[in-house]
């Protein structure tokens, strides 16, 4: 409690008033805050260096053999339409090249349709659904060009081969028919790719790497934290505010003097019984 003082204001109203004084308000508690020394916690994660170091090298091997073992390769294959189309003969005029910039993005909206993926999977006899077949395709514009670059993956090389060579032939067919334009041209024919797009066992190595070293390293974080024992003075005047007056060293001198102590007594033990037995 405070100091109550009555006051009078203009109107002849009486009122109370209280005063907190300085010794009052120094006793109200504060909230707790943890404090973390950074300097602290860095000793104590170079103290524990290779635990770390070997949870980076055990995470970068596990992640490594996961992406390995458990993970199929894939590849991909990629085809590229040309979107234009001379409208006077063998000349392609201005016209020609503003109305190809805009079919390309039409392009890229149909050809992902299910008419156009249906026929795709009925003549390659592909067993999947049409969802599916659309997850495997990706399609891509170049900045300021006409060209469509139609990509397909798969674990099976030729598969996707096939489907990007099948899907551009289904889009040069069907689409210029849909939409009343000149058919495009096919400015690439996809390759047989010979090697693997993903997994990259590099980048998972690494990223295991780094998640093994930051698990340690937020383990080691954790009790470091929650850890409230205290070990030196400088540790009692964090945690209470106070500086010891001594302290005493830990010394093996007590350890020399009881096992001393502990040796004569024993020759005093053997003593006794060897006299027990004379007597």
């Amino acid at each position: 409690m405070g100091l109550a003082e009555k006051k009078t204001t203009d109107t002849g109203t009486e009122i109370e008033v209280v005063k907190t004084t300085p010794a009052l308000a120094a006793a109200v508690p504060e909230e707790d805050e943890m404090e973390i020394d950074l300097l602290d916690l860095a000793y104590v994660l170079l103290d524990k260096i290779h635990y770390i170091i070997l949870c980076l090298l055990a995470g970068a091997v596990m992640l490594n053999a996961f992406s390995f073992f458990c993970i199929k390769p894939t590849y991909q294959a990629t085809a590229k339409m040309y979107v234009v189309s001379a409208s006077n003969d063998s000349v392609v005029d201005l016209t020609d090249l503003n109305i190809g910039t805009s079919l390309t993005s039409d392009y890229e909206q149909l050809m992902l349709s299910y008419p156009v993926l249906d026929q795709v999977i009925d003549e390659l006899g592909l067993d999947m659904e049409t969802e599916d077949l659309q997850a495997m395709v990706a399609l891509e514009n170049p900045q300021d060009t006409r060209i469509l670059n139609v990509t397909a993956t798969s674990t099976d090389p030729t598969e996707a081969m096939n489907i990007a060579n099948k899907l551009t032939e289904v889009s040069v067919d069907y689409l210029p028919e849909t939409m009343s334009t000149n058919p495009p041209n096919i400015a690439q024919v996809a390759q047989l790719p010979d090697q693997k797009a993903a997994p990259s066992y590099a980048r998972y190595t690494l990223i295991g790497a780094l998640l093994g070293a930051i698990l340690c390293c937020g383990f080691f974080t954790v009790r470091y934290l929650l850890d409230d024992t205290i070990r030196t003075a400088e540790d009692m005047e964090k945690f209470f505010g106070i500086v010891p007056l001594t302290s005493i060293p830990d010394s093996d001198i007590f350890e020399d003097l009881e096992k001393k102590e502990e040796g004569r007594e024993s020759r005093n033990s053997r003593l006794r019984i060897r006299k027990d037995k004379r007597a």
